[in-house]
């Protein structure tokens, strides 16, 4: 995006020449010739990155300006602009929070002008820190998962939330993996947060959603005309986190060059912009999360061993949400208090039906994929379409498992020719999995509907939960809901209950037999 420049000066050939001057540099420029009327056109909406003001007007000088657009426009980038050095002026000036003090250009060497452009650089620059500041802080401030993890509290999790609390106060390395979708980031954030680095920057960068030439850019910022479209100076995320803390998520998605450079900025903690050749020194610790795996990268040649090693001073490997079944309950409950708020809809409370028929589903998309089921139930407030979509993913799930071709074997073909005695290895034995630690189900909704009580019995019984038949008993109970509520409506007239509820009325009569529904005595 073009930044925007505001010129104040009284002079209207000089604000020509300055003018001229910036919008040949790509800058977009407004011009007012006093005070009051920049003044006036903030309170219109004009929102100028930088303000170019002069010291000397008639009307309303450059300080008294300076000191009304700290009250209209406090994070406002202001550089003072003076045809000669006057250091009472100049103190006033940064006083009140002037980004810069600078001698008007027109001096034939262009020294004035050179002065200039770093200027406007320099502030644009604590601008677009301003913004993403503002932005990762509002961020955070929404994400009450940043801040808690008071719902990782199973077996599986234990031993991760243990090296968590031991390496959380150093600034080693820390290698997250797992699956999409398990927490890498919650975990990530709690190791910020229990940092010394806490009230410094947390900033993420997805290394899988830009391309290598902008991931670059994003990473270690640029120079204004580094490349095509670079019209400004850009600083990089780890300029932003300095200080804090940076996560490289999905790093193995990095192009090959740029972990080159990625790392040299771990080994000397120095970057260079784009386009430049000022070596800068960050002060950030890195986090790197990926879903990848690495080992088998770095046995390719697609990820160096070098930076695999940097990176990974501590590993932690976050367990996939089906190993983790016991913190579904407490995951649905905060969910759902979550995205109640959000879009403003009741409070629900999944009936035992559909809490059994989430803890049987093995959850390929983690916790990532049970937020959004979450958001749907809040949304659509319709218990039997979660049930549904649950049989609907299981049975794509074993259909998938079912088409997977078995792995024969083979002996040695010569001694099989030989007809001869072999000893062949053993494929290795699965590793014996201890049996999951028991699932505190919190306490099951009074059943007032002796109907729907039967109705949960058939679908659960000693052996487990058929998910099969909790939709299809969802969906009778929804059916005869309907059905009890549009006779109702038309005083058991089915022809109108029919073309309501738009079947036919031979359909309308098969299904109220289905679902148990006769005329009461004295229905008319």
């Amino acid at each position: 995006m073009t930044a925007r420049l505001a010129i104040v000066d009284d002079d209207a050939a000089f604000t020509g020449y300055l003018h001229t001057l910036l919008a040949a540099q790509g800058y977009g420029i407004e011009v007012f010739h006093s005070g009051t009327a920049l003044l006036e056109g903030l309170r219109a909406g004009s929102a100028p990155n930088v303000i170019l003001l002069d010291v000397l007007m008639p009307d309303l000088d450059g300080i008294e300006t300076l000191r009304a657009i700290r009250q209209a426009r406090p994070a406002a980038q202001v550089i003072m602009l003076s045809g000669r050095q006057a250091p009472q002026t100049i103190v006033e000036a940064v006083r009140l929070g002037a980004a810069d003090y600078v001698l008007k250009p027109g001096d034939p060497d262009g020294v004035g002008e050179a002065a200039l452009e770093a200027a406007i650089r320099n502030a644009l620059e604590r601008e677009s820190l301003s913004a993403e500041v503002a932005r990762l802080s509002a961020q955070a401030a929404e994400d009450p998962q940043g801040t808690q993890l008071s719902w990782s509290s199973g077996a599986a999790m234990q031993p991760v939330l243990a090296m968590v609390e031991r390496v959380a106060d150093s600034d080693v390395g820390v290698l997250l993996r797992g699956e999409s979708g398990v927490g890498k980031e919650v975990i990530a954030r709690e190791l910020h947060r229990r940092s010394p680095r806490r009230t410094r920057p947390f900033v993420k960068v997805n290394c899988a959603a830009l391309p290598a030439d902008l991931l670059e850019s994003e990473l270690f910022g640029h120079e204004r005309g580094a490349f095509t479209g670079a019209g400004t100076t850009r600083i990089g995320k780890f300029e932003f986190a300095q200080g804090g803390t940076i996560m490289l998520d999905e790093i193995g998605e990095m192009p090959a060059a740029l972990q080159a450079k990625l790392l040299h900025v771990l080994q000397d903690r120095e970057l260079t912009r784009l386009g430049s050749n000022r070596q800068i020194e960050v002060d950030v610790r890195v986090l790197a999360a990926t879903n990848r795996d690495l080992d088998a990268m770095m046995r390719s040649g697609t990820f160096r061993e070098d930076l695999y090693y940097r990176l990974q001073v501590i590993e932690l490997r976050i367990p996939p949400l089906r190993e983790r079944r016991e913190e579904i309950p407490s995951l649905v409950e905060f969910f759902l208090g979550k995205y109640a708020a959000v879009y403003r809809r009741p409070p629900v409370r999944p009936s035992r039906m559909l809490l059994e028929a989430l803890l049987a589903y093995p959850w390929p998309g983690n916790i990532r994929e049970l937020e959004n089921m979450m958001k749907r139930y809040v949304v659509l407030q319709e218990e039997s379409l979660l049930i549904g979509e649950l049989v609907r993913l299981q049975q794509v799930a074993q259909a998938a498992q079912q088409a997977a071709p078995a792995v024969a074997v083979p002996a040695p073909a010569a001694a099989m020719a030989a007809g001869g005695a072999v000893a062949v290895a053993a494929p290795p034995a699965p590793p014996v999995m201890a049996p999951p630690p028991p699932i505190v189900m919190p306490p099951p909704a009074p059943i007032v509907d002796p109907d729907d009580q039967v109705i949960e019995d058939k679908a659960m019984d000693a052996d487990g939960v058929d998910l099969q038949v909790l939709a299809r008993n969802a969906a009778m109970k929804a059916e005869r809901e309907a059905i009890d509520q549009a006779l109702a409506k038309f005083r058991w007239n089915r022809r109108k209950a029919a073309a309501y509820l738009k079947v036919s009325y031979k359909t309308l009569l098969n299904k109220m037999k289905e679902c148990g529904i006769s005329e009461p005595a004295g229905a008319s």
